[in-house]
């Protein structure tokens, strides 16, 4: 039932897509069907011999055919009732464009056909191949009966070698327009389900992340007491105690910290965005009391608003560096530098620890060994279009990121 009600879901979507772009593509062939009428009043002008109520007639029954089509589009609810208006009024095209061609019938000259060849155009943009390929056959079967009037009622010429070229022209251009609609579509409709797939993997990367930064370090802090609470001797009840107390907090932080992720999950970019300052200073000074290190936070520049998207990342980068400084560095010193400009920001965590052999390869060998947390780090800030450099050595370790805010591109240093 479930897989019913996500496929008409699915299904109820490609056709509200449909249905835009086709309202789209009628308000441009509206807009361009205007330009017909004063194209006829033009020629009216140019070709003194023409019959002026024909030209009359003709404007007027367009435009009128213009103020229906205004009307009648924008209150079309279903891609079916859209379809059939396409159709209407790329059929009112076709005979306009013959109307057109019918009152040069007498001209010896017979470049007006090409006007026949925006008609293919419009059947292509509007129906793809099958739309070229028809309005391609309505204008050899209209020239054939065309020549056919002038040869047996005007008594004129039959030009072979001007049949052959028109009916090969619009034959061409409608294959070659029709077939380069229908690729274009089918490279759009790919590029849109790679898009989606892309979306869904980095969506799926994020809820990783997100699940590693707080769950999974939760329950391996829960499994360690577990363990050790059962070593405990009968005797030292007050052992016991503290333990359980602690795996009480423990389970009462990650519930909160799931609430969060959730929360966070559901959020949407238009959401209130929250300021960097006061969270880096909150997140160094709660860290600075847990682990005794000092942290000297600095920024330079005026610090920018920021999504909650990407606050929320830079949180979880600096969280995430300040818990491996902690259990793996050995520091006693943290320095903390974010530097702001119109269009970028730039952060600098280094600590004096004693460093590991590092090699940007090694960042996705640890993840062999459970270790995600720099992969984690890095994909984060690489999603968020900026640029993630690590350097370690025996003196410390330093994590550099960038992370335009605008439409700048740059790149970091290349890891010493």
């Amino acid at each position: 039932m479930v897989t019913n009600t996500e496929d008409n879901s699915e299904i109820r979507k490609r056709e509200d897509l449909g249905l835009r772009e086709s309202r789209r593509l009628e308000r441009i062939f509206l807009y361009h069907r205007w330009l017909y009428v004063v194209a006829i009043i033009l020629m009216a002008l140019v070709y003194k011999d023409l019959p002026l109520t024909a030209i009359i007639s003709l404007s007027v029954s367009l435009g009128l055919v213009n103020v229906f089509d205004w009307f009648i589009y924008r209150k079309i609810g279903s891609l079916q009732e859209q379809t059939m208006l396409s159709l209407g009024m790329l059929s009112v095209d076709g005979l306009v464009s013959w109307g057109l061609m019918l009152l040069f019938i007498r001209q010896p000259s017979a470049i007006v056909y090409a006007i026949f060849a925006l008609v293919v155009i419009e059947g292509a943009v509007r129906f793809s191949l099958a739309g070229s390929l028809l309005t391609g056959l309505f204008f050899i079967i209209g020239l054939s009966g065309a020549w056919i009037y002038r040869v047996s009622v005007l008594g004129m010429n039959f030009d072979l070698a001007a049949y052959v070229f028109w009916v090969g022209l619009i034959t061409l251009l409608s294959i070659m327009v029709g077939m380069s609609v229908r690729e274009g579509r089918k490279q759009r409709a790919y590029a849109e389900t790679l898009s989606n797939e892309k979306a869904l993997f980095i969506e799926r990367r994020r809820i990783s992340n997100e699940l590693h930064d707080t769950v999974l370090k939760s329950l391996q802090g829960l499994a360690l007491e577990a363990h050790a609470l059962g070593k405990i001797p009968e005797n030292r009840e007050s052992a016991v105690e503290s333990r359980a107390r602690y795996i009480e907090e423990v389970c009462n932080g990650m519930s909160q910290e799931i609430r969060g992720v959730v929360l966070e999950l559901r959020e949407s970019e238009g959401n209130k965005a929250q300021g960097l300052k006061p969270q880096m200073t909150e997140i160094v000074d709660t860290w600075g009391k847990g682990s005794k290190i000092p942290v000297d936070l600095i920024f330079k520049g005026e610090v920018p608003v920021l999504p909650l998207k990407l606050s929320h990342d830079i949180r979880r980068v600096v969280g995430e560096a300040l818990a491996n400084i902690q259990r793996h560095s050995g520091a006693t010193r943290v320095d903390m530098e974010f530097t702001a400009s119109g269009d970028s920001l730039e952060l600098k965590i280094s600590d004096n620890g004693h460093g590991f052999d590092f090699t940007p390869e090694d960042l996705y060998a640890f993840v062999g060994k459970g270790r995600l947390g720099l992969v984690s780090m890095k994909e984060r800030v690489e999603l968020a279009g900026g640029t993630f450099c690590l350097t370690s050595s025996g003196d410390g370790t330093t994590i550099y990121v960038y992370v335009p805010l605008g439409k700048s591109r740059r790149h970091m240093p290349e890891p010493l």
